[in-house]
């Protein structure tokens, strides 16, 4: 007898609920990795590069391999990246075996997301399905230091066994996911390519480029940022993580449940304004308080932009558009958190977490576009 599958966007919310687990616990894992085998801001940049390579590698074969092996073999294949990854941190410290882990767990984040965003899709209220897969994403990402805190007392590698285990419960969520296990044949492929000539699908996503370039670079810099400035001492740095990922699950709740969006383009407008106050506000904050403060504005902000701009691509949102614009998109993923480390490196930590403000003002120009196009629409 066959085994019931769950509802796609039940088994969505499990799945990014453990993929927010292990790509949050990147930063401070990221800490206790330079202090123990102390490498540079530059390599630390180069490995949370080599995460966001892996996660736009995933994009392409998400986007192949279903041809060869159907959609359930091709998740499972490449979602088992994050067992692998963690496996490989916690044995060895060779350069070449960090970015090699580094880059299974950008698969595994890949290929999460985009089967995730695709079963959630399928739900009547797609952007409320989204933002709560994403809300589910900011709840695994909030205990994560909570877990590794725990963990990291019984032995310094001990937590990046328990983010094995939780790759191996991710695995299983998406073996009983329903997935098709029929080769994709090309005519069974998604054939309209109409959204390419879309201005509005490419002021997207720019706009996810930038969010990707400031989410990436903020979470997987900030422990370090704080600890290395001496904001707050190095174990308080570790929750600056949890700060941020409540911040963006109150955020992400309340624009699923609680705040009317009437205008996607001026609620994105909107949104990219708070990011920017807050983050030059984070960069001028010395004290600990004030700094805590305005990271959890700056989470807030920040929260709903992911889920309302894909949400936004609207009859766009095949898997052939989101084999485009997430890869492309995610290109932010690998470029800022590595600029991050090599200005760090040369100028100062401090400089090179100032260098994501440039991203953070990519975010509101691409939204005042979307803003300008809806008014041009109306216009016409």
């Amino acid at each position: 007898m066959a085994t019931q599958a769950l509802r796609p966007d039940i088994c969505a919310r499990g799945t990014m609920f453990f993929s927010g687990a292990c790509v949050a616990s990147g930063g401070v894992l990221l800490t206790i990795l330079q202090d123990r085998y102390g490498f540079d801001y530059e390599l630390g940049g180069t490995l949370l590069a080599a995460l966001s390579v892996g996660n736009l590698v995933s994009a392409f074969l998400t986007g192949m391999l279903p041809a060869y092996l159907g959609d359930r073999r091709t998740v499972l294949l490449l979602s088992a990246g994050y067992m692998l990854s963690f496996c490989l941190m916690a044995v060895s410290g060779n350069p070449l075996w960090l970015f090699a882990a580094f880059f299974l767990a950008g698969i595994g984040k890949g290929s999460t997301l985009n089967a995730s965003n695709v079963l959630a899709g399928k739900a009547v209220d797609r952007t409320r399905s989204l933002n709560l897969i994403h809300a589910a994403y900011a709840v695994g990402a909030l205990l994560s230091p909570l877990f590794i805190a725990a963990l990291s007392r019984i032995s310094w590698n001990a937590s990046m066994f328990g983010f094995a285990v939780c790759g191996l419960l991710l695995w299983l969520l998406f073996s009983q996911a329903g997935l098709s296990t029929t080769r994709r044949t090309s005519g069974q492929a998604d054939s309209d390519w109409s959204f390419l000539r879309s201005t509005r699908f490419w002021i997207l996503t720019a706009l996810i480029f930038f969010q990707n370039c400031t989410e990436i670079s903020v979470t997987g810099w900030m422990v370090t940022y704080f600890k290395d400035t001496g904001i707050l001492p190095p174990f308080w740095s570790q929750g600056t993580i949890t700060v941020i990922w409540l911040a963006t699950l109150i955020g992400r709740l309340a624009v699923a449940f609680v705040l009317p969006i009437r205008s996607h383009p001026r609620a994105l407008a909107l949104m990219s304004v708070c990011c920017l106050i807050t983050y030059v506000g984070l960069m001028n904050a010395h004290h600990s308080v004030a700094a805590l403060a305005f990271l959890a504005l700056f989470g807030l902000s920040i929260a709903g932009i992911n889920p309302t701009a894909v949400a936004c691509v609207g009859s766009a949102m095949s898997a052939r558009a989101m084999g485009i614009l997430l890869p492309t998109a995610g290109i932010g993923a690998i470029v800022m958190p590595y600029i991050t480390g090599a200005v760090g490196a040369r100028l100062g930590i401090s400089a090179g977490m100032m260098a994501i403000t440039a991203a953070v003002a990519g975010m509101l120009v691409s939204s005042l576009l979307l803003v300008r196009l809806e008014h041009a629409k109306k216009d016409q």
